[in-house]
């Protein structure tokens, strides 16, 4: 498991290589996952597949955290991304920074068809 900065100040974000997830930990406790898969029909996509926070850590900005963290991997991995989980596509539509690591924008010049 890696550390990575950037998650609200009461909460460690790791990224659990082994299990795909990135993880918020709060004490010993986990409070909140990103799990992720390779896109089984695109070579060097990752799919952003499920956030999940706890009730009680809901709204602290957690879940947020997660996504900005397996963005910056991402990208530091040099995989783009696509998103089947609705709060990480919705994150990503407010971050048009990110926007160039979309594997579903078609890239400039080219048919999306």
């Amino acid at each position: 498991m890696h550390e990575k900065p950037g998650g609200p100040p009461h909460v460690r974000l790791v990224h659990d290589e082994d299990r795909d997830r990135f993880e918020a930990l709060a004490g010993d406790g986990v409070v909140g996952v990103l799990a992720y898969g390779p896109d089984p029909l695109r070579e060097g996509v990752r799919d952003l597949r499920s956030t999940v926070v706890s009730a009680e850590h809901g709204g602290q900005g957690i879940g947020s955290a997660l996504v900005r963290a397996a963005v910056q991997d991402s990208r530091e991995r040099g995989l783009r991304l696509t998103a089947t989980c609705w709060f990480a596509r919705a994150w990503l539509e407010r971050h048009p920074e990110h926007h160039d690591l979309l594997a579903d924008v078609p890239e400039e010049g080219k048919d999306p068809r």
